[in-house]
């Protein structure tokens, strides 16, 4: 299986959702500065113009396709922003922004088809009567850079979103007269125009025209959008999650869990031919959801396993669901539910019971039970990853174990081990000389521990950053440790990959097989690339996380000043 697609496969299903398209750009172009913060830019008169016809043009053709190619960032687009002042690295810096154009049009594509099967599940006609548009301007507009494309100090100016009211003269049918909100999300300005990124979904519409779970919808849509978290009150969808995972806990029959709340291959199978794209074949399917399931049961005995020890039986107990509820949401396509991410739901539990636990505290109180990843597919939510228990109450469980929950907690948040443990041992293949190497080996020294993958876009600044850290830092000599760890699927592509690019002044390292579940990878916990380790010469993390914005080097030199 390619690795794009063993990325997909571990981080989520939703790549194989007819409207998702986020997760795989996010492997595959090359990364963007941080934004900044915003530039003096003051849209000139017209600036939407060409945005706003067709977005009406949309509504009243319906042509899909035509909307995308015009709203979306070409290939000739990505060619106008290339800078003349970039140093040459022999590669072709068009080539990510290129292969992404089509991706990108037929996610936009996907945001248009929602928006009008909205509209058409309302009895809405924009084909009649004279409709206009009216843009909220942004207060705000920030900036981005792409350093592959763009020299020092270059930006393109950007907005989160750009809100559009459609107002409607004489001869509209009596069904549309009103107002109707629109968005396009994410937004950069080249220099033919602006272009979305994300798509146009609906906002809202006027009274009595859309109905409780419509109007419902476009709230938690807009929650989403705005990185904001839900419940069970904006999705009921939630709630009967947390009915199902209070049976699969009343029950403690992982039985449940893997039939009623996991992925399977079939589904899996369905969207890759829904889709009409090329993927993996059926049996890699097959293969990669059969391993999937099988982690994903073993943390459900895991967290079944902690109630046995602790003697919690909730079979007879009186169980209300208090809250359900995702801290953050991502959605894979503008205007849609269908390809929904959450991260970080938690089921608070309200349990009334005579029942004592074996070390003789009473079962009752507050219980939180948490899911790291969840995907929603059309009506319902699956669990992705990792179910655990967050809170029990006081004293039900001894102190190793409040420990060791605490410390999954962390993980479950950050994606990252914590900080002040010790950095679990590791063995890895060297590059030069394919040895094989423990980390301990280079216990005694200061180590940066950089987890990515050649295929990973936004991996090869920090990687190439890491390259040059030790110029402004001659006294590190072999005090510090430089150690990129990559998830690749064979060490003859990570070869390729460094040799081209000259990228020899950092120790580097694979993982070994099995990428993600490689044993370098479990042991870390990475669920993401890149993620960086700083480690202390005692082997202890002091640090870690997105190597974005990262002092490493002012980091190191406090350590080693310790």
């Amino acid at each position: 299986m390619q690795p794009e697609f063993r990325f997909l496969f571990r981080r989520t299903f939703a790549w194989f959702l007819s409207s998702c398209f986020a997760v795989f750009l996010i492997s595959s172009l090359p990364a963007a500065d941080s934004f900044r913060p915003p530039p003096e830019y003051h849209p000139g008169e017209g600036d939407f113009l060409a945005i706003s016809n067709s977005v009406i043009a949309l509504l009243q053709t319906r042509d899909v396709a035509a909307f995308a190619r015009e709203v979306t960032a070409s290939a000739g687009d990505w060619k106008s922003m290339l800078s003349t002042n970039l140093p040459p690295t022999g590669e072709d810096p068009l080539k990510g922004f290129n292969s992404s154009a089509a991706r990108e049009r037929e996610q936009v594509a996907a945001s248009a088809k929602a928006l009008l099967a909205k509209a058409d599940a309302l009895r809405l006609d924009f084909s009649k009567g004279d409709w206009r548009v009216r843009v909220l301007t942004p207060k705000h507009f920030g900036s981005t850079r792409y350093p592959t494309l763009q020299a020092e100090g270059e930006t393109v100016p950007w907005a989160e979103k750009l809100e559009l009211i459609l107002e409607s003269n004489a001869g509209a049918s009596a069904s549309t007269n009103g107002e109707f909100k629109l968005a396009l999300r994410s937004l950069m300005k080249f220099p033919a125009g602006w272009r979305s990124h994300e798509g146009i979904q609906w906002i809202s519409f006027p009274r009595n025209v859309a109905d409780d779970k419509t109007l419902r919808e476009l709230v938690l849509l807009q929650k989403v959008a705005g990185y904001k978290g839900f419940n069970g009150e904006d999705d009921p969808a939630l709630l009967q999650l947390g009915e199902t995972l209070v049976r699969f806990l009343r029950e403690r029959d992982t039985g449940i869990y893997e039939k009623e709340l996991l992925m399977n291959s079939d589904r899996v199978w369905a969207m890759i031919q829904k889709s009409g794209r090329s993927g993996p074949t059926r049996q890699e399917v097959d293969e990669e959801i059969a391993k999937h399931v099988k982690e994903q049961v073993r943390s459900a005995q895991s967290a079944l396993q902690l109630m046995a020890d602790a003697g919690v039986d909730l079979k007879s107990a009186d169980v209300k669901i208090e809250d359900a509820s995702v801290e953050h949401g991502q959605s894979q396509g503008a205007g849609s539910l269908d390809g929904l991410m959450g991260s970080q739901f938690k089921l608070t539990l309200a349990v009334k019971t005579e029942a004592k636990a074996k070390n003789g505290t009473p079962l009752a109180g507050k219980y939180v039970f948490a899911v790291k990843r969840l995907l929603r597919q059309e009506d319902h939510w699956i669990v992705e990853d990792d179910v655990h228990w967050e809170k029990l109450p006081d004293g039900v469980v001894d102190a190793k174990t409040t420990a060791a929950m605490e410390f999954e907690n962390y993980v479950a948040e950050h994606g990252t081990l914590p900080p002040i443990s010790n950095a679990p041992e590791i063995e890895f293949t060297t590059l030069v000389g394919e040895k094989k190497m423990k980390l301990s080996d280079l216990r005694g020294k200061v180590v940066i521990l950089d987890f990515w993958a050649t295929w990973c876009g936004p991996c090869q600044e920090p990687m190439a950053e890491l390259q040059t850290l030790r110029k402004n830092h001659a006294g590190w000599q072999d005090r510090v440790a430089i150690v990129p760890v990559s998830i690749d699927d064979t060490i003859d592509v990570l070869r390729k990959h460094v040799d081209k690019r000259g990228w020899t002044n950092t120790f580097n390292v694979w993982a070994g097989e099995g990428g993600w579940r490689s044993a370098p990878a479990k042991a870390f916990r990475v669920n993401g690339v890149p993620t960086t380790y700083l480690i202390d010469a005692s082997g202890k993390i002091v640090w870690a996380g997105h190597p974005s914005g990262k002092d490493f080097g002012k980091a190191v030199d406090d350590l080693l000043k310790r």
